[in-house]
């Protein structure tokens, strides 16, 4: 099998980039993934107010995803779907934040970083409290035809979504924009709540598939994610309730696309069986998430 190693790293999606590897549709591949500070956090004495402080003065890359992956077969006008198999926990991660990140300044004056063990499968916060995992890809897309993206940044193509249901057993479906989709990932959690108000950061392997779906849906707009139990669409905007709306807007076309169903049905069953919630809102555009349960859709075409 092969394994994208994770010193192939970028911090843009950018398609004047070379790949960094080709893939085959359907080849199950592995791909390392480094934490978002690039591992510059792995010691005691790199989470201190002074070294964080220092860190931000001289300026650092965040991040980094790994790629460009070349699809092969993969082309403008195309749809990618990414098959999650699994995702391997690293032992050790870190928390923390920025006072600034919510206007929290009145709490706290200085930066702050806790390393966190992760251990059978649990987060150790305490000696009291020891939470399970929810491993989960925080930034992944496809790279945009028009211009050079920050990989922090985010929109159509994916990028720093920070959904939880990017993760193992779920499929994620992105517009293709260039030749080979040239995808990124990166920027994995061992968990976080919604918002991204904090997370553990961590290394990370992940195992995958791609396919090129020929013919993108004429609906899709946004990134769209399937889990074993739910239909997740996702979209980027300012102010939140922007990106609200957009996510739901687009899970009504979906759910009309599948079903068959009038907007004004797909409106009222998602608006009593489905869920809205906030991914990240750490930065100048927030994304949203629609999310609604396939054991309340009909079941004719799904």
């Amino acid at each position: 099998m092969q394994r994208i190693t994770r010193d192939k790293i970028t911090y843009v999606f950018d398609r004047r980039l070379p790949p960094v590897a080709y893939v085959k549709p359907g080849e199950v591949f592995s791909v390392e993934t480094e934490d978002s500070r690039g591992g510059r956090t792995r010691t005691p004495e790199t989470t201190t107010p002074e070294f964080l402080q220092a860190m931000r003065r001289r300026g650092y890359y965040s991040n980094p995803v790994t790629g460009p992956i070349y699809v092969e077969g993969a082309q403008p006008g195309d749809t990618l779907a990414v098959h999650i198999h699994a995702q391997e926990c690293n032992r050790l991660g870190y928390q923390g934040y920025w006072p600034w990140l919510f206007h929290l300044e009145d709490f706290f004056d200085k930066p702050s970083t806790v390393l966190r063990e992760i251990s059978d499968g649990k987060v150790i916060f305490s000696d009291e409290i020891q939470i399970p995992v929810r491993p989960m890809i925080g930034t992944i897309g496809t790279t945009p035809a028009v211009e050079a993206i920050f990989s922090a940044g985010m929109g159509p193509h994916g990028g720093n979504l920070d959904a939880e249901e990017v993760c193992a057993g779920s499929t994620i479906f992105l517009p293709i924009t260039v030749e080979g989709a040239l995808l990124g990932l990166g920027d994995c959690h061992a968990i976080q709540g919604d918002g991204e108000v904090s997370e553990v950061e961590m290394r990370s392997v992940i195992t995958l598939t791609c396919d090129a779906i020929k013919g993108k849906s004429p609906v899709m707009s946004w990134p769209r994610i399937e889990t074993p139990d739910m239909l997740v669409t996702v979209a980027v905007a300012c102010p939140l309730e922007e990106a609200l709306r957009l996510a739901l807007r687009d899970m009504i076309l979906w759910m009309e696309e599948l079903t068959g169903m009038s907007k004004h049905e797909a409106y009222l069953l998602v608006g009593i069986a489905g869920h809205v919630r906030p991914g990240q809102v750490q930065a100048s555009l927030y994304s949203m998430r629609c999310l609604m349960p396939k054991k309340f859709m009909p079941r004719r075409r799904l």
